[in-house]
């Protein structure tokens, strides 16, 4: 169903550019400023400089981070720190990083999607997306034609045939790799009969967004310009494909006198404690139409609770939602729709959001905001499911990690 093609990626020559290590990044979406000082120290080519250039107070319509992203784009074409692949190839990517205490590898690879008419039927969106963002990404690229970082998504696998398929196409040695803990390697593959062998495979399948729903969209818009998407595929059928929930910290202390008529309200004591509570019941597959318990973890500077939605609040809101049925029962959904703006709060205008439990529970405790939801992950294929059927969950539901490094590849388009 999905129509796929290799490219002749642009990419850093290390003899010029230094260690991969050093010039790749994680996409420009989960930066923060403390990170962005970071890899711009790291080195002088590192790739945050294409996708998100620093911002000063003295900046102009003609001298700002678009502009200066252009002039190192071209002086980096130019000194041969960025050069073009010979011929097209299909790349290759296994990404071996710490999870829960365990090593893994995520094996996927990089290609281009083509963008053709009905797109819906063969790459399902799952998030809704902002005005912003997306503005920002359009900006960047019409001063910069070129797709630094690949959008990311995930296909179904039966048997992990595909997987397998990539898998075999390892056995030599990589192209090019980094020697970090979350260590990188990549192989381009550039015979014919290979790369016949994923597009057919491909072809027969819809995928679905997993990271880059803006860059996406912005693609889209531009597909008579530009009409293929670099992307980076990974198998549902990955046991290295770890997908996490999206922590909520909220502006305000919530009122506990109005949460309590809600939810049930117990103390959690540690962190650790809570996390097991909130995985002892983690399969939302079942109907929204069904008891099962919707629950969070809460923190509001002074304790941890385990806040479980009453059945009678719960049955009373999937009666009525305002949103659709099936997406309705789903925690965050629950969350955004129902329980936040009960207490008083807006239901995303006065949230921040953290995939790190430990990190969000700080937040509050520097006063960065009242209150820390900690969520539980949404099962991988109740959201393939949702997203078929042509339903957007609500922003930041999802988390894949790791996220794929930017800076791997490039598609230049002009």
């Amino acid at each position: 169903m999905v129509a796929i093609r290799p490219f002749a990626a642009l990419r850093y020559d290390p003899s010029r550019a230094g260690r991969l290590d050093e010039i790749i990044a994680p996409p420009y979406d989960v930066i923060d400023a403390a990170l962005q000082d970071q890899l711009y120290a790291r080195s002088p080519y590192n790739v945050v400089r294409l996708t998100l250039g620093k911002q000063f107070a003295q900046d102009t319509e003609q001298h700002n981070r678009y502009t200066r992203t252009r002039q190192d784009f071209l002086t980096w074409q130019r000194q041969g720190i960025l050069r073009q692949d010979p011929v097209p190839a299909l790349y290759i990517v296994e990404h071996a990083f710490e999870s829960a205490g365990q090593r893994c590898a995520r094996l996927g690879f990089i290609a281009l999607v083509e963008l053709r008419d009905p797109i819906e039927q063969v790459v399902y969106r799952h998030e809704a997306t902002l005005a912003a963002p997306k503005a920002d990404r359009a900006k960047l690229l019409e001063t910069v034609p070129v797709q630094c970082e690949p959008i990311f998504c995930v296909f179904p696998d039966p048997g992990q045939t595909i997987y397998a398929r990539c898998r075999q196409l390892t056995q030599g040695a990589p192209t090019l790799q980094t020697t970090g803990t979350d260590q990188v390697r990549v192989w381009a593959i550039t015979a014919a009969e290979q790369i016949q062998t994923l597009t057919d495979a491909l072809s027969r399948v819809a995928v679905l967004i997993a990271d880059g729903h803006h860059r996406f969209e912005v693609a889209w818009a531009n597909r008579a310009r530009w009409p293929a998407v670099m992307t980076y595929f990974a198998s549902i059928e990955d046991p290295a494909l770890v997908l996490g929930p999206i922590h909520r910290l909220v502006g305000g202390t919530p009122d506990l006198t109005r949460l309590q008529a809600l939810c049930l309200m117990t103390p959690a004591g540690a962190l650790d404690a809570l996390t097991r509570w909130l995985s002892e019941s983690d399969d939302q597959r079942q109907s929204n139409e069904s008891s099962r318990a919707v629950r969070f973890g809460l923190y509001d500077g002074r304790m941890l609770y385990q806040a479980q939605v009453r059945e009678a609040v719960l049955q009373q809101w999937l009666h009525a939602p305002t949103v659709p049925r099936l997406i309705a029962g789903l925690d965050v959904a629950v969350l955004h729709g129902l329980v936040l703006p009960s207490i008083g709060f807006n239901g995303h205008r006065q949230v921040q959001y953290m995939a790190d439990s430990q990190r969000v529970l700080d937040a509050v405790d520097r006063g960065e905001g009242g209150c820390a939801w900690l969520l539980r992950p949404l099962p991988l294929q109740r959201v393939y499911e949702l997203a078929a059927k042509g339903l957007t969950l609500p922003p930041k539901s999802t988390f894949f990690y790791p996220k794929i490094p930017s800076g791997l590849a490039m598609h230049l388009l002009a």
